[in-house]
């Protein structure tokens, strides 16, 4: 059965195999619960995990003028980008 160590500060780490098996994942939920000298672990709600390339393409933006300097991060704003394509519509 894997074990782990309590820290200072009352944290734990779920060991790989349990977290693996069960499928907990970074923002899962858990919830204490004391049986009177036993602590059961229940996982309140899941949270499935992010594939950031699933949002890859969603907002597309024209390119500049043509000679002109190429655009920085900075300069982009999606909420702007999605404003004027639903002005459009």
């Amino acid at each position: 059965m894997p074990a782990a160590t309590l820290t200072e500060k009352g944290q734990v780490v779920i060991p790989a195999e349990i977290r693996a098996r069960y499928e907990l994942t970074p923002g899962t939920q858990v919830e204490f619960v004391d049986e009177g000298g036993t602590i059961r672990l229940l996982v309140r709600r899941r949270i499935a995990p992010s594939d950031p390339a699933a949002g890859y393409g969603l907002v597309k933006v024209k390119p500049g003028r043509s000679g002109s300097r190429p655009r920085r991060l900075s300069q982009f704003d999606p909420a702007a980008a999605l404003k004027r394509l639903r002005s459009k519509t």
